[in-house]
């Protein structure tokens, strides 16, 4: 079992920040029960893990369960429906990380 990382008060208000600017609804199908905010990139990248272009909200089924369409069970297919769907957040959030990949 992996150990869970301490949520700080910076990571709270990212999450709320998150779910606000998302109309406080899954993305995907506007459920309002039970949201996460879903890094896009991991929060582990420091330089974008409160960056609210690296966070979008979903419910249950599409941030862990659903074989169609989840963040976790099938992120290529999500990862295609954030292009089709939020293509200016995505492209946004795609940009920042280029840049810090390669700022050598």
């Amino acid at each position: 079992m992996r150990g869970r990382r301490k949520v700080t008060a910076e990571d709270k208000e990212w999450a709320s920040n998150v779910k606000i600017r998302d109309n406080i609804q899954c993305i995907i199908c506007s459920s309002t029960i039970r949201l996460n905010s879903h890094h896009l990139f991991p929060r582990e990248n420091h330089e974008l893990s409160h960056d609210l272009d690296n966070g979008v909200t979903l419910c249950p089924l599409h941030h862990r369960f659903s074989r169609e369409i989840s963040a976790h069970q099938n992120p290529i297919a999500f990862f295609v429906w954030m292009l089709r769907n939020r293509p200016e957040q995505t492209k946004r959030i795609l940009d920042k990380w280029e840049t810090l990949t390669h700022s050598d």
